[in-house]
């Protein structure tokens, strides 16, 4: 096993050409997903994958965090900000990165894993790919226990007994035209536990049962298995999980659907039905960090505020309508619809010395970036968010800019870092995240 941070350490691979492969195909197939636009251009994914940096038989991560698994190797990636905090080697350690992961997923929008806040706090598993098989597979079963799902099935078949509607089409080119009157064919629909919700549930069942190697794990998808029994073991596609179509009654099984679709995706690079030799998931870090912040105002302060997700309806140029505007974050008072802030996330890691530096570790770019914004939107609250880079929480920074056309106007860009992660304090870090959002953010 490889465990590495991202833009961290060169680690040894045993068969670069089958892993760099692997995920060219991937990035293949996922190169329309616009989760992965950020930092990455659409001519690169013409070109090549981003996940990883190959020189001769040596790796090294980039800006995606997640697992690589095939048969020869296991590749772990944890975020860069835990880098000068946390040790890859220590059991401790690594369950504690997965459950920041974890964490921030819980408020994105593009990815709902399985689990709640009582099983971040309790589990014990310092492996990713366990981890996830751990959490589908409790899913699966906590839903298909509580909530047994039977639908009404299309069923085509020839019967001795009228059922249903009477296909006369096939009756009559199938039976009648060779004699055989009493084998009727008919359409009917049947109220079955065999359905292709629960086919596909069992399906996916089988194909993480033959990759853990965990014996919890493996008792909690023997039991699915037992309790599905009566449910046809067929080997199903991503195309089957496309023909699925819930109603907001059945919530849960919306989640389990989309479990599925993970492992299904992944297992259109296996050549065996029933095999999960290869799969992954690599999650793009710059969109998780944006992604959580947005999904964390949403959720705490949509009350008081309009949460936009990359508001893009303007171009910075208007003729020709050119450079579209895309803000990760756009606040809107609902008290007063003229207080309007423009939240910018970056996910870079300043030095611990940026207060000393004139420019508290911007990137003129970013700065540039924007007073764009501001010029356009006619917007004189921004503000840039960082992740911190320690447990003592920096007060912000501020630049003032004044206009060159009368000197008049002047902006204020806030320079602000939040309570991204905590080495000593994961439990409390939502109610730190609160404060500092409410006193330093929409203040």
């Amino acid at each position: 096993m490889i465990s590495l941070h991202e833009y961290g350490e060169w680690a040894e691979v045993k068969d670069r050409q089958l892993l760099e492969n692997y995920l060219k195909s991937i990035w293949f197939e996922y190169k329309d997903l616009n989760i992965y636009e950020n930092g990455n251009s659409i001519e690169n994914k013409n070109q090549s994958q981003p996940f990883l940096r190959f020189d001769g038989n040596f790796l090294k991560a980039n800006n995606f965090v997640g697992f690589i698994q095939n048969d020869k190797d296991l590749i772990e990636i944890f975020p860069k900000v835990f880098k000068n905090h946390l040790n890859l080697s220590n059991t401790y350690d690594k369950i504690l990165m997965l459950k920041h992961i974890f964490y921030w997923l819980s408020y994105c929008r593009k990815w709902r894993f399985p689990f709640s806040k009582v099983s971040l706090d309790s589990f014990d598993i310092d492996s990713f790919p366990e981890l996830i098989i751990n959490l589908i597979g409790n899913q699966f079963l906590e839903t298909i226990t509580r909530q047994p799902l039977s639908m009404y099935q299309s069923l085509e078949e020839t019967l001795d007994t009228p059922k249903g509607r009477i296909n006369f089409k096939r009756y009559i080119n199938d039976n009648i035209s060779h004699g055989n009157y009493h084998h009727i064919d008919c359409n009917y629909e049947p109220f079955l536990i065999d359905n292709n919700v629960n086919r596909v549930i069992k399906y996916c069942t089988r194909l993480l049962m033959n990759q853990t190697k965990l014996s919890e794990n493996l008792r909690v998808l023997q039991e699915i298995i037992f309790i599905l029994d009566d449910v046809d073991d067929l080997p199903c596609s991503i195309l089957d999980i496309d023909k699925i179509h819930l109603n907001s009654f059945y919530e849960e099984y919306i989640v389990v659907k989309h479990c599925c679709e993970i492992i299904l995706k992944q297992h259109l690079y296996s050549s065996n039905s029933y095999e999960l030799t290869q799969w992954c998931l690599l999650l793009p870090m710059e969109y998780i960090f944006e992604d959580f912040l947005a999904g964390f105002l949403k959720t705490h302060f949509s009350e008081q505020w309009e949460v936009e997700f990359q508001k893009s309806d303007e171009y910075l140029c208007n003729s020709p309508n050119v450079f579209k505007l895309k803000h990760d974050i756009f606040l809107t008072s609902k008290i007063n619809s003229k207080i309007k802030i423009i939240v910018d996330t970056k996910y870079k890691i300043r030095s611990n010395e940026f207060k000393i530096d004139p420019k508290k570790g911007v990137e003129q770019n970013d700065l540039y970036q924007m007073v764009s914004y501001a010029f356009k939107r006619g917007c004189k609250e921004l503000i840039l968010v960082y992740p911190n880079i320690s447990e003592d929480i920096k007060a912000p920074d501020y630049f003032e800019i004044v206009s060159g056309f009368s000197g008049q106007e002047k902006i204020i860009i806030k320079v602000l870092e939040v309570p991204f992660w905590s080495r000593s304090d994961f439990e409390k870090i939502e109610i730190k995240l609160r404060e500092v959002i409410y006193n330093e953010l929409l203040m």
